[in-house]
């Protein structure tokens, strides 16, 4: 399928209030922890994937969606098409590019998938994807899950959770709806109006400049059953009691999450790493 990239909707660059500067000529490391749990769900439609290379790093989790295995089939690819392309391109001069090719990409993979049988399994997933070269930061979301950056106890998400709750906000912003027509529409806020698998993908979020990491920033990609369960304020104090072991902070959230599960609790998945410089 012919995709106008002109028509893509991209978010501003988003609004973080926190300074940063440009590191050259240093040393630095990079700490990563990966969790990923079952929640009330009977199948892990979750998938997630980590690796630092040098002084690289990819970091991807995936929220699939869809009946039978649909949704674990449609993380999966996503996953995938993504880890294999970036090994295998190394882009460098033009990250968000990439991304937004990649993007267009696992959205016709996921979108074709079929049965055994042939049959469209009709799954989608979320995606959020995370580049760091040296200290330089590069994004990817579609989707709801989430990806936050955490510094000096502060925690900030730089996307945008696309549902309609986001439309609405949009609309009563403008004025298009008063605060009655909000709330009478507000029982279909979580529906999800940008996902891999949809028909057109026209709606990311990219960060067109990178943005500069600082001595012992913390980067987290989520899927909503972190989010959901626990308050921006409380993963940030769960990460700092673990602080620097990456692994065991991982650990530490989805078994949180674990002991409060809910009634309908939803996977959660995770990467987390931390940017030292020696």
């Amino acid at each position: 399928m012919f995709v106008d990239i002109d028509k893509i909707e991209e978010a501003e660059e988003p609004t973080v209030v926190l300074d940063s500067y440009e590191v050259t000529g240093e040393d630095f490391s990079l700490k990563m922890g990966l969790s990923s749990i079952l929640g009330t769900r009977k199948n892990q439609q979750d998938s997630v994937y980590g690796q630092v290379d040098g002084k690289r790093a990819l970091a991807i989790v995936c929220d699939g969606m869809g009946g039978m295995n649909g949704g674990e089939l449609a993380s999966q690819t996503a996953v995938k098409i993504l880890a294999e392309d970036y090994y295998k391109n190394r882009p460098d001069s033009d990250i968000p590019g990439f991304f937004r090719e990649e993007a267009i990409k696992m959205n016709a993979a996921v979108r074709d998938l079929e049965d055994g049988k042939g049959n469209p399994l009709n799954g989608g997933t979320t995606v959020v994807a995370t580049i760091i070269e040296e200290n330089k930061l590069y994004w990817l979301s579609v989707g709801d899950s989430k990806i936050y950056l955490i510094r000096d106890k502060n925690i900030v998400a730089v996307n945008r959770e696309h549902n309609f709750r986001m439309r609405l906000d949009e609309r009563l912003k403008s004025g298009a709806i008063t605060k009655e027509q909000y709330k009478k529409e507000e029982g279909q806020a979580e529906a999800l109006i940008s996902y891999l698998g949809i028909e057109d993908l026209t709606l990311m979020d990219i960060n067109k400049k990178p943005f500069l990491l600082q001595e012992n920033d913390i980067v987290l990609l989520c899927s909503d059953g972190l989010y959901k369960c626990l308050k921006e304020s409380e993963i940030g104090e769960l990460v700092y009691y673990e602080e620097p072991d990456m692994e065991r902070a991982a650990r530490r959230l989805t078994n949180v999450v674990l002991k409060r599960k809910k009634r309908s609790q939803d996977n959660t998945s995770l990467v987390i790493m931390q940017y030292n410089r020696y």
